[in-house]
C-alpha cells in the first residue's frame, strides 16, 4: 500500500515539474518576434543591460 501511495507521488510531481517547465519556456520565448518599423517601437527591457534593442527587417532584435 505504501509502495502505490510513493508512486502516485511521484508520478504528480513529474507532471507538475511537466508543467512548470513549459510555462517557462513559454514565458522566456513570449519577448521574440515583436513588430516594429523605428527602434523607438521595441520595448527598452527587451535586452539585458550591455545590448540594445534594434528594429532589424521588420522585428526588434538584441545587438
Amino acid at each position: 500500500m505504501q509502495r502505490l501511495e510513493n508512486m502516485a507521488k511521484i508520478v504528480k510531481f513529474v507532471y507538475v515539474m511537466i508543467i512548470l517547465l513549459s510555462l517557462f519556456l513559454v514565458a522566456t520565448n513570449s519577448k521574440r518576434n515583436i513588430p516594429c518599423v523605428y527602434d523607438g517601437d521595441c520595448p527598452i527591457k527587451l535586452c539585458r543591460y550591455p545590448l540594445k534593442a534594434k528594429c532589424l527587417g521588420g522585428i526588434c532584435h538584441c545587438r
